[in-house]
């Protein structure tokens, strides 16, 4: 039953972050508003409705934490901190919310509470997108098909409770059922007297929790003890917060065990300055827009018999039918209709193949008709993989769509690596070789330890990397290593990253990043403190303060010194960010609050200024600058 409290606590922890970002902050507990003699002024019109205008730019900075009631200092919490920056792809139009492409970055992720553990690199590796309507009302959350499910629910609760719906009228008290990521709840709103320079002040309180037969068989209850939110609002921004903060506290009750009470405070501010270039290597078509708290792709639902009674033609229409319209944002609901069918009907695996070669199968289609052969896990569906990685007669990109697709599909297989393998070494295409490279790093880190494989597969990889050397080929192969993940090749990686060109010196720190911990960080500090290229110090810094994600780290006190004269002597701003955020990873450490604070009078740039203060109160800049 603790597991189930500590996934509890995960989702309070995002819980914080969302509310910051759109609209969404607690606070202490506070009653229902009722109408004094003095009605607050009707918000201007300006903030009726949210507008969103094409490539309309945002950016915020948010932190928030969860920590467990009743528990002595120093307590175990989860904290998320960082930044959210957004782009406009689509503008509202009547009948269709407007969608949005958006990224974290400077992610800040401990979780000490939680179960269920997330990836600060894998959270600021690729966009999402956000389908919102003009009451600001979430409609969708599309990801990355290759986002792992834990970093697809964390930002789907930290965007769920960040949601702030306005009333579509002049009303200045209304409700709207939301969710979050504790439960389903319905939201109390009320207007107050804008503060001076915004246009209108929204608050939220939430008085309880709609739970579902599931929880309520259990003998769950969740109590409210305090929540409320409150939001500035600037009519000149398209009507989004400019400022948000709060905090909740709850206290769940399990049958036969003590009531546990959870506490999450959070902030935002607009920060426009702090907007970061919103990647558009995920395209809106492939994206998932499916509800993450559904079974997880890598574990398609049971086929039902009504599934299993479909023929092959029908099976096929109903597919392509997911992307009729010209809709493209049904990669995984669709992968996985198709992954079902294709475990109750094995045979039937290569006919679909022949549809493809026949062209019977849309350019749209294609990403989800490849992922379903991954989930479906057959023989038969591996099979398929493995043909049309050799296929002449189909176009490279769907070949490297069957390379990834068979390097994760199922149990790693001795005959899918050499057939990647092969194709890494005699492929006709660059394209085709190098995500089968890729493809191999990847199925050697989800090979068992003493697993021949694993070996075999690393060796590979060594073969590999000799082969390439001084080759622009060489830094592909770095990033296969990097998949792996294996402390093997420690040396191999420690030697590029003293004397290579600075090209192979950050790739080489970059896959270092991703060994173990105890593995890579005496060989990345002991770099960084020799490293001339101001570019490879913030890629080993990265590095460092992405080890052990979900956890604090605790520097040593000649690490501190480093980055003490890191801080004063670099003249690279983008290096002494990476400095700031590896001390910060330590922030719980007074000696790494000194060495931040200290810099702070030095530092020039008011971003980073502003970061100090994400992890050092004004109270200790005071005290640590005397």
């Amino acid at each position: 039953m603790k597991g189930r409290v500590m996934g509890i606590a995960a989702g309070l922890a995002a819980m914080g972050l969302v509310a910051g970002t759109w609209e969404d902050l607690t606070r202490g507990a506070s009653p229902p508003a009722t109408r004094g003699a003095t009605e607050p002024e009707q918000p201007s019109s300006g903030v009726s409705e949210c507008r969103f205008e094409r490539q309309q730019t945002a950016a915020f900075s948010f932190a928030s934490t969860a920590t467990l009631d009743g528990v002595p200092s120093p307590r175990a919490e989860d904290r998320l901190q960082g930044h959210l920056s957004w782009v406009v792809v689509e503008e509202t139009q009547p009948g269709r919310p407007a969608l949005l492409r958006a990224a974290l970055s400077g992610v800040d992720l401990e979780q000490a509470l939680s179960q269920e553990q997330g990836d600060a690199m894998e959270l600021e590796g690729s966009p999402f997108y956000v389908r919102v309507d003009t009451r600001c009302r979430f409609t969708g959350l599309g990801f990355s098909p290759r986002w792992s499910g834990a970093s697809r629910r964390l930002v789907s609760t930290l965007l769920e409770s960040f949601e702030f719906v306005l009333p579509g009228d002049g009303s200045t008290h209304w409700s709207a059922e939301q969710r979050d990521g504790v439960g389903t709840y319905t939201a109390e709103y009320r207007r107050e007297a804008a503060p001076r320079g915004a246009t209108a002040r929204l608050v939220r309180t939430k008085q309880r929790y709609q739970l579902d037969d599931t929880a309520r068989r259990l003998g769950l209850r969740v109590q409210v003890l305090g929540a409320s939110a409150e939001a500035d609002f600037d009519a000149a921004h398209g009507g989004w917060p400019r400022r948000v903060e709060g905090q909740e506290t709850i206290r769940i009750h399990f049958p036969g065990e003590a009531p546990q009470g959870f506490t999450h405070r959070f902030h935002l501010v607009r920060e426009d300055g702090r907007f970061v270039s919103v990647s558009d290597a995920v395209t809106p078509g492939e994206a998932d827009f499916a509800e993450v708290w559904a079974s997880a792709p890598e574990t398609p639902s049971p086929v039902d018999p009504a599934l299993a009674a479909l023929d092959a033609g029908t099976a096929r229409s109903r597919f392509l039918a997911f992307f009729s319209g010209g809709e493209k944002s049904a990669v995984f609901p669709a992968a996985r209709f198709l992954a079902g069918w294709l475990r109750a009907h094995p045979e039937q695996s290569a006919l679909l193949l022949a549809d493809l070669r026949r062209g019977a199968i849309d350019e749209a289609a294609r990403s989800a008709f490849f992922l379903a052969f991954e989930l479906a896990g057959t023989e038969q569906s591996r099979q398929v993989l493995a043909d049309a990685l050799v296929s002449r007669d189909l176009s490279a990109l769907d070949r490297s769509r069957a390379a990834s697709a068979l390097a994760d599909h199922g149990e790693p297989s001795r005959a899918a690596a050499e057939l990647l393998l092969t194709q890494v070494r005699e492929s006709d295409s660059p394209m085709v070789a190098n995500v089968s490279l890729l493809g191999l790093g990847s199925m050697a880190g989800r090979t068992q330890p003493g697993d021949p494989l694993r070996d075999e597969l690393h060796a590979a990889l060594r073969d590999e990397l000799r082969r390439a050397a001084g080759s622009q080929e060489e830094l592909a192969v770095l990033d296969a290593i990097g998949n792996s993940g294996g402390d093997a090749f420690r040396d191999a990686l420690d030697e590029r990253l003293k004397s290579g060109p600075a090209a192979l010196r950050g790739r080489a720190a970059e896959a270092l990043g991703r060994l173990s911990p105890e593995v890579s960080r005496p060989l990345l500090v002991s770099q960084l403190e020799r490293e001339p290229s101001p570019g490879v110090s913030t890629t080993i810094l990265r590095s460092l303060a992405h080890l052990a994600p979900g956890a604090a780290l605790d520097l040593t006190g000649a690490e501190l010194a480093l980055a003490g004269r890191k801080l004063a002597t670099s003249t690279n701003v983008e290096e002494r960010a990476g400095v700031i955020e590896w001390v910060g990873r330590a922030h719980g450490q007074p000696e790494a609050r000194r060495v931040l604070a200290a810099h702070f009078p030095r530092e020039p740039n008011v971003r980073l200024q502003q970061r100090i203060g994400a992890f050092v109160t004004p109270g200790e800049l005071r005290e640590f600058m005397r």
